[in-house]
């Protein structure tokens, strides 16, 4: 098994200590740094592999959530913080997992096993296709068969003509994945442009489905939209 190559990001030297400690417990973690600085943090990940980040959100001058819109490499995050009212906001960031300090080492193994099964999943990439982890079997879909894409929690929804296809996945990486012909018009919503056939009211219609625009992606859509208009 290939080792997931982590690190450390916490201001709080006893929290830093604890999560090595279940680090070197487990043999396929290889820890490759640990940080109280997030300026330091972000330099190296910026210019190294990393597989996954365990990111306090609780830091002083640039919090976990900040730091983590400052992540160039689709890293895995799991964020750790002692305040349960983060717990929401962390899934706006698709990280991997949410973990409430004290951090038992159960919990520990919980999301290290999360990340493991978010790999095996990982979308591979082939010409004008991809294969996809569904139901435990690898799926192969065309490009053009695809309607749009729903995001849902921790997983996405592929939905073709006739069928859909879960997989664990987030639309934010799918995003650095796909062709440019896939736009992202919804926080819970990427749809395919070629398979668009009508636009009315704020929504796209793909197949027989309806989907939304959100305000925050509208003039975007639009102004796609615009440059095909006759």
């Amino acid at each position: 098994m290939k080792k997931i190559d982590c690190i450390i990001v916490d201001d709080e030297p006893m929290a830093i200590s604890l999560l090595e400690d279940y680090m070197n417990k487990v043999e396929y973690i290889n820890l490759i740094g640990k940080f109280n600085n997030p300026i330091e943090a972000i330099t190296f990940i910026n210019k190294n592999s990393v597989d996954l980040i365990f990111l306090d959100i609780e830091m002083p001058d640039i919090n976990g959530f900040k730091l983590a819109e400052m992540i160039s490499q689709n890293s895995a995050i799991i964020f750790t913080t002692a305040y349960s009212n983060y717990g929401a906001g962390s899934y706006d960031y698709n990280a991997l997992d949410y973990l409430l300090k004290p951090i038992s080492f159960e919990r520990f193994l919980i999301s290290v096993n999360k990340f493991d099964s978010s790999s095996n999943n990982q979308i591979k990439l082939e010409d004008d296709t991809i294969f996809i982890k569904s139901n435990k079997a690898y799926i192969r879909l065309k490009y053009e068969d695809i309607g749009h894409i729903e995001s849902l929690k921790d997983y996405v929804i592929f939905h073709t003509e006739n069928e859909r296809f879960i997989v664990y996945h987030s639309l934010k990486k799918l995003e650095n994945i796909l062709p440019t012909n896939f736009k992202r018009v919804h926080y819970s919503y990427m749809v395919n442009l070629e398979n668009v056939h009508k636009l009315k009211d704020n929504h796209l219609y793909i197949f027989d489905k309806k989907v939304s625009i959100s305000k925050k992606h509208r003039h975007s859509v639009y102004e796609l939209i615009e440059k095909k208009k006759i």
